[in-house]
């Protein structure tokens, strides 16, 4: 099975607003190409230049699988025309209720149904070797995660926004969220299955009997354009979070 992070959670927030800098990913297994989530708005003009660093085309991948209905996680949805669209019953049953929150893109909606090829999950099932959706309602009513088993690594957790950062996977404790002891059971479900989980906005993590371990450092930029704060060129600015490792509690 082969995993690739298309783009990797940030979990930091603004002042004046969130980010939405979430995890996309794509997996291999079997001949079936599977992309979990697509990203948000800010990534509209990139999410293609690095499928294709990867060797993928966007009419490449087989199943599209939606972790909940947030923008920052669906709003490129149609970029995928030969792909099923997965979304969880629960997670289009509420979509249907138009929720007044502010991530839930409505307008959309109507657009995904109209593809005709929208399937909606209904229980815990198996959608490609190795694969298999669970459900993790709290974060949303249908919020969905992947759970990835091949002998050649780790049972892996795609976790979505069930799972957003370190903080979340080491305490139970959430933030933004539909139902918090909802959620506080889906993470203790998931740190049972996985040895290793992709949150929805932070590095990947590794689970240990007693820690969650980030191994690796976040490093993003933002880039002031010449003129602005410097007459002759551009400012960049570093975001970087370092390797870290928290108790389980």
């Amino acid at each position: 099975m082969r995993m690739e992070l298309v783009f990797q959670g940030f979990p930091g927030k603004l002042a004046r607003g969130y980010m939405g800098w979430s995890a996309v990913v794509y997996v291999e297994t079997a001949g079936t190409r599977i992309l979990f989530d697509t990203g948000g708005p800010g990534k509209r003009s990139d999410i293609r230049s690095r499928l294709e660093e990867l060797h993928v085309k966007p009419d490449d991948i087989d199943i599209l699988v939606l972790s909940h209905f947030h923008d920052d996680h669906v709003f490129n949805f149609d970029y995928f025309r030969r792909a099923r669209i997965l979304l969880h019953a629960k997670e289009a049953e509420w979509v249907r209720t138009d929720p007044d929150w502010f991530p839930v893109p409505k307008f959309l909606y109507p657009a995904l149904v109209n593809t005709g090829r929208l399937e909606l999950i209904h229980q815990d099932m198996e959608i490609a070797p190795g694969v298999q959706t669970l459900h993790c309602p709290g974060h949303t009513p249908g919020c969905m995660a992947l759970v990835l088993r091949a002998p050649d690594m780790p049972v892996t957790v795609l976790a979505g926004d069930a799972v957003k950062n370190i903080s979340e996977l080491a305490t139970g404790k959430v933030a933004l969220s539909r139902d918090d002891e909802a959620s506080a059971r889906a993470i203790a479900q998931i740190r049972d299955l996985a040895e290793v989980v992709v949150p929805g906005h932070d590095r990947v993590l590794k689970v240990t009997p007693d820690q969650i371990v980030a191994t690796t450092a976040i490093r993003e930029t933002i880039i002031i354009p010449p003129g602005v704060a410097d007459r002759e060129q551009a400012r960049y600015l570093e975001l970087v979070i370092e390797p870290t490792c928290l108790p389980r509690t």
